[in-house]
């Protein structure tokens, strides 16, 4: 049996919900450009995209994009306007550029990872769409780090569970590492992990959770290594 961490990617180790934040304000003035009442094509956009990701099962990358132009249609059928494909076009456009978007480390990444797998296995866990999640992993150069990567449907205590089995890891002197209370820390915790919450001020609604308690919290991941050996 050993000791091991498992981080997250999105939001933990490079920013993702802010081009996510990004395209959805563009969006926003466009829509309301066309006439339509901005909360509530807020409202509608975030519950199209939360029933795309269960129509789709899981966070593939059409659900967002899609979205978009469901949104568009509602709100043209709403209004009884004739919906033009090349405005439909347009906004799910603007869901596409996300994934775009280069990975882009948050501060302090690349310095706490080199640090934290001089002396322990680190394992990604994150979830998405797969072939979009790999490349990004690649992209970001962060894959040297870990001992194997993992692109989970969902992260729940069983995931974090089958992980720890995989690899003999003592779940009670093990790590997860994350910004979300709902994906990381609570499913860790149930898990039997100690927990990391690095908080993210763009992680995403749907992400938001009642903690369990009893998990630690950082301002950022360059505190992880000290408090990880301290314990």
């Amino acid at each position: 049996m050993s000791v091991g961490i498992l981080i997250d990617f999105d939001d933990t180790l490079v920013q993702t919900t802010l081009y996510f934040e990004m395209a959805r304000e563009k969006y926003a003035r466009y829509m309301v450009k066309l006439g339509f009442p901005l909360e509530e094509v807020l409202d509608v956009l975030d519950r199209a995209d939360i029933e795309n990701v269960h129509k789709y099962g899981g966070f593939l990358k059409e659900c967002f994009p899609y979205a978009m132009a469901q949104t568009y249609d509602h709100f043209c059928n709403i209004k009884k306007i004739k919906a033009s494909d090349d405005a439909r076009r347009k906004v799910e456009d603007m869901g596409w550029w996300v994934f775009d978007q280069p990975p882009v480390l948050i501060p302090g990444v690349g310095e706490a990872l080199e640090e934290l797998s001089a002396d322990y296995p680190l394992y990604l866990a994150t979830k998405g769409d797969p072939s979009v999640q790999l490349e990004r992993v690649t992209r970001s150069g962060l894959t040297p780090f870990f001992e194997k990567i993992y692109v989970l449907k969902e992260k729940t205590h069983r995931e974090y569970a089958e992980i720890a089995g995989a690899h003999m890891l003592i779940p009670g002197s093990s790590w997860v590492v994350g910004n979300s209370i709902k994906s990381d820390i609570n499913p860790g915790l149930k898990a039997g992990f100690n927990c990391i919450y690095i908080p993210n001020q763009y992680t995403w609604h749907h992400e938001m959770e009642e903690p369990l308690g009893g998990h630690h919290t950082l301002e950022t991941i360059s505190g992880v290594p000290s408090l990880v050996r301290g314990s």
